[in-house]
């Protein structure tokens, strides 16, 4: 079971920082046993630069998730966003291997929903990011390479979520994901290209 894979981390975490996750400074994650509105919590926590905050909330998101039909694309897709959405938290909190972790985790997950787009996107970016920090250039420009083709697809095939950005596509993938992958692609040698 994928289980403990996620937890081992959150567990360790929370010894070394002498609290339990359900004790968090931050309060106790919503009192809900829906997954996506424990991810959307966590998302939050992350947007306000508070990375631990989002544990908690992601620990119980995976054990919800846990509960749905393993064969499901709900099941994977919550399994894919969980452990993406982990792997940023441990990524801000400069957790470099546990981050490293929980994307590859999410990348497993995310292969038995391709439709997925942005999910798939995000996960490859996400990964770019972590070996960039780890001085690890061939295999970011790789992920960063894969995340390209996604971003052009998804600008020649919008859709609306979850398997595109729908009505922001071109204005997300133009003005905000590309100048990103263009500043990555010049810090790291990589060759690749952008169509408008």
């Amino acid at each position: 079971m994928v289980l403990h894979h996620f937890l081992y981390p959150l567990l360790l975490a929370a010894v070394v920082s002498g609290c339990a996750a359900t004790s968090s400074p931050y309060g106790a994650p919503p009192d809900t046993s829906d997954p996506w509105q424990l991810i959307h919590q966590a998302r939050n926590w992350l947007q306000q630069g508070r990375p631990r905050a989002a544990l908690p909330s992601l620990q119980k998101a995976d054990l919800e998730a846990e509960k749905l039909d393993h064969r499901s694309a709900d099941y994977s897709h919550a399994k894919a966003a969980i452990h993406n959405e982990a792997g940023r938290a441990y990524e801000m909190a400069s957790e470099l291997d546990a981050a490293e972790g929980q994307f590859l985790l999410a990348s497993g997950f995310a292969q038995a929903v391709p439709a997925r787009r942005p999910l798939h996107f995000d996960i490859g970016y996400n990964l770019s990011t972590v070996y960039e920090r780890k001085s690890r250039t061939a295999e970011s420009c790789a992920w960063l390479q894969r995340a390209v083709a996604l971003q052009q697809d998804m600008l020649a095939h919008p859709a609306d979520p979850p398997n595109g950005y729908g009505a922001d596509t071109g204005r997300f993938l133009r003005e905000v994901a590309a100048p990103r992958i263009r500043a990555r692609a010049l810090r790291i040698g990589c060759d690749i290209v952008l169509h408008d």
